[in-house]
């Protein structure tokens, strides 16, 4: 498997503080020029409605904002709930957003929650797989300049490059064979558990990366472009303090209230994936993900710790500056996608955990 090295560093927001709304995109857009400054390369939001786990059920205006506050950071959405849009429309408002910011827009999309969205929106969750490929082809057509029905003139303004810049969400290997087949970069959660409740069990506990591995595996294997190289956005929480006493303290508490609206076995699992710590104990941490080799994006979030905003901005800071420079990551380089010739080495089976021995999710 090829080596990327190195990776284009991002940061995640859910946007979750329970504040007034003004004031909680106003603290997103303050974490995205940060991240610029700091060097970073790329900003993601999610789209999430109902305020059930994120405060944005617009992500392409709130990027347009960041575009406009922001010079050099690509921005992307991570993910766009697909079966819920209208393809051509979605195609048009995403084609004005990369003009806009001067082609900086990275475009991720999944499948989609639960059946509760889906009524809100008209559309029954069970059929979201197919609307979820039907749309995702109407997309890529308007975003190629086809013709949206015989006669019509193509997608304005015209956004031939955002079709290679797309990518897809997914918690199974189906879903990195389609997203390899499809051309699109794959993107790999903060953790394993799947938030669909479809029956399936919860994966077995073991690192995450290890979990994730199968799924990179199969996208690196499928990868059918000559004419492009593969990407895989690796997301992971990542909260760093000055002292591991520090981060840990602030990491039992937010656990304790993402338990107490996630569940325990949620809250567990997002606690086992974590990379917590001190500056070192989080460059072992990470260091240790056995996908971080094959990674072109390594994706950080602070969810489900969720410090305080000035905790947040000094945490970036930390990993910008010591973290991710020990890790292979430059500042300001948007070269990640470059695909070395190498064999990615293999890592441990275990990863450092939040705890001495212990470690972290998406």
């Amino acid at each position: 498997m090829p080596l990327r090295n190195p990776f284009r560093l991002g940061v995640f927001t859910r946007l979750v503080d329970d504040i007034p709304p003004a004031e909680l995109y106003a603290r997103a857009l303050e974490l995205f020029t940060a991240a610029e400054e700091l060097g970073f390369d790329t900003g993601w939001v999610a789209q999430h409605h109902l305020h059930d786990q994120g405060g944005l059920p617009s992500p392409l205006v709130f990027l347009t904002a960041a575009a406009a506050r922001t010079t050099r950071l690509r921005l992307g959405t991570g993910i766009i709930t697909l079966p819920l849009e209208s393809p051509f429309r979605l195609a048009e408002d995403a084609a004005v957003l990369d003009a806009l910011s001067g082609g900086r827009l990275e475009l991720g999309f999944g499948t989609g929650g639960g059946d509760l969205v889906f009524s809100v929106f008209g559309r029954r969750a069970e059929d979201r797989r197919d609307t979820y490929e039907q749309a995702l082809k109407a997309v890529r057509d308007a975003l190629s300049g086809k013709e949206p029905v015989p006669g019509a003139p193509p997608l304005f303004p015209p956004a031939d490059t955002l079709g290679d810049r797309l990518w897809e969400a997914t918690f199974g290997v189906a879903g990195a064979v389609r997203a390899a087949r499809n051309g699109s970069g794959l993107l790999l959660a903060r953790t394993a558990l799947s938030p669909v409740p479809d029956g399936r069990p919860e994966p077995p506990r073991v690192p995450l990366g290890t979990a994730q591995h199968p799924l990179a595996s199969a996208y690196l294997e499928h990868w059918e472009r000559p004419d492009a190289t593969p990407r895989i956005g690796l997301s992971r929480s990542v909260y760093v303090a000055p002292s591991r006493a520090e981060a840990l303290a602030d990491a039992e508490d937010g656990f304790r209230r993402f338990a107490a609206t996630a569940g325990e076995t949620a809250a567990r699992r997002t606690q086992d994936d974590a990379h917590v710590g001190s500056p070192q104990d989080v460059i072992a941490s990470l260091g240790a993900d056995r996908l971080l080799p094959l990674a072109s994006d390594l994706i950080i979030q602070v969810h489900s710790i969720d410090p305080s905003h000035e905790k947040t901005l000094r945490s970036l800071e930390l990993i910008a500056t010591e973290v991710a420079p020990a890790l292979g990551w430059r500042p300001g380089r948007d070269d990640g996608l470059r695909a070395g010739p190498e064999t990615a080495p293999e890592r441990g089976a275990t990863t450092t955990r939040s705890r001495p021995e212990e470690g972290h999710p998406q």
